[in-house]
């Protein structure tokens, strides 16, 4: 890429009172538990048509998330809710739990975090309209909290990048991944942090993996989650590597596993692995970073988002629908066909790269204008459409 990491211009943030950056000011209500998201979805609806119609809608925070799990499950749980509550593109929060003695916790939980955050329970509402009244009103209290965040010049070293592909063809692996490499030896040169994870897709790519560590001990504790995701995926009897787990990928002409980690990994650019992340897990420094997650891509963007990742560069060669309502995902793309379809959700066009029109540092520089006018406030076509889950995996082995 001609434009060197320290010619990478800076952008308009929201700088928070941990020192961490916001690209996004959301007020967001959070539901802890499944049994919330229903009159979080309806205080979230009623909220939004009081505000004006040019005010971005609430951002509305739930999944499957069940209660009286167990240890480790809990554990995790409990810890990528309160890291989501406190992501920097988060300006003020409503968490909504079932009962009185969930929000007692809460309360002490996010208590000195530095952020407005306002806990309710369900339970405490004596009504079902009731509760959601409370929850609107709770809105209405932290709603100024976020004009009184002001936009300040920030380095592009201060954000972290979940990077992400699905839907997967030879078009990824020719133009949106090498496209995404591109970018991230830049921004990884310059100070950034960038998270890459989906444990399966990394099965067969372990010389990569080798070679692209700052040490040995990096590199085999990554490759140690790299063979006990692929032990647990046999179980079944099959041997991955051999075949794709997906239809989509299997239509779009990939062979193997091996051939579909060879392509996704390439998005890595040449940048080498700082450190192995268990999900949700921060990174401690700058560089390049491996999390452990599953393959499935809504899940494995919670885990990246949750360590606090502003960003997903998301590569694609079929069109994918994943994303992250919380963190803008930018949809990068060379495949002609799923461009001419699907137009109207992906961000960064690079057909004429696989067309031989442009070369990988003109596309490169394409999906930076793009990040950078993302990082500024323009919107991404998953923000308008308004895709993506949060999904937190069960059972995740020990290490």
């Amino acid at each position: 890429m001609s434009t060197t990491a320290a010619e990478l211009p800076g952008f308009e943030a929201y700088v928070r009172s941990d020192g961490r950056v916001g690209v996004r000011n959301h007020l967001a209500l959070v539901s802890t538990v499944a049994l919330s998201n229903r009159t979080a979805e309806l205080a979230a609806a009623a909220f939004d048509a009081r505000r004006a119609v040019s005010t971005p809608p609430t951002l509305l925070v739930r999944g499957e998330f069940q209660r009286g799990l167990q240890a480790t499950d809990a554990e995790l749980l409990n810890r990528i809710l309160t890291q989501l509550v406190l992501h920097p593109n988060i300006g003020a929060a409503v968490v909504l739990c079932h009962d009185r003695r969930a929000a007692q916790v809460w309360r002490r939980r996010v208590a000195g975090c530095g952020k407005a955050v306002e806990v309710l329970a369900v339970m405490d509402s004596q009504g079902v309209q009731r509760a959601v009244d409370l929850a609107v009103e709770a809105l209405l209290r932290l709603e100024p909290e976020l004009h009184r965040a002001t936009r300040k010049t920030c380095a592009l070293s201060s954000l972290t990048f979940a990077l992400e592909c699905g839907g997967s063809d030879a078009s990824s692996a020719l133009c949106a991944n090498p496209a995404i490499g591109r970018f991230v030896d830049s921004v990884v040169a310059q100070g950034a942090r960038v998270i890459v994870s989906e444990t399966a897709e990394f099965i067969g790519g372990e010389a990569v993996v080798r070679s692209q560590s700052v040490s040995a001990e990096v590199a085999d504790a990554i490759i140690a989650r790299i063979g006990a995701t692929e032990a647990r995926m046999a179980g079944d009897g099959d041997h991955y590597r051999g075949v794709n787990p997906t239809a989509e990928n299997i239509e779009a002409g990939l062979t193997t596993l091996t051939e579909k980690t060879m392509g996704a990994m390439c998005k890595i650019g040449t940048s080498r692995f700082e450190g192995c992340l268990a999900f949700g897990e921060t990174p401690s420094k700058p560089g390049l970073y491996f999390m452990d997650t599953p393959f499935f891509s809504p899940c494995s963007i919670t885990g990246m988002v949750a360590a606090g990742a502003q960003m997903t560069l998301f590569a694609m060669g079929v069109f994918n629908p994943s994303g992250n309502p919380l963190a803008p995902t930018i949809k990068v793309c060379g495949n002609p066909d799923t461009l001419q379809h699907w137009h109207d959700g992906i961000d960064v066009a690079l057909a004429d790269m696989i067309e031989g029109h442009i070369k990988l540092d003109t596309a490169a520089q394409r999906l930076q204008r793009v990040i950078m006018n993302v990082a500024n406030g323009a919107l991404t076509h998953t923000e308008r459409w308004g895709e993506g889950q949060f999904i937190v995996p069960r059972m995740l082995p020990a290490f």
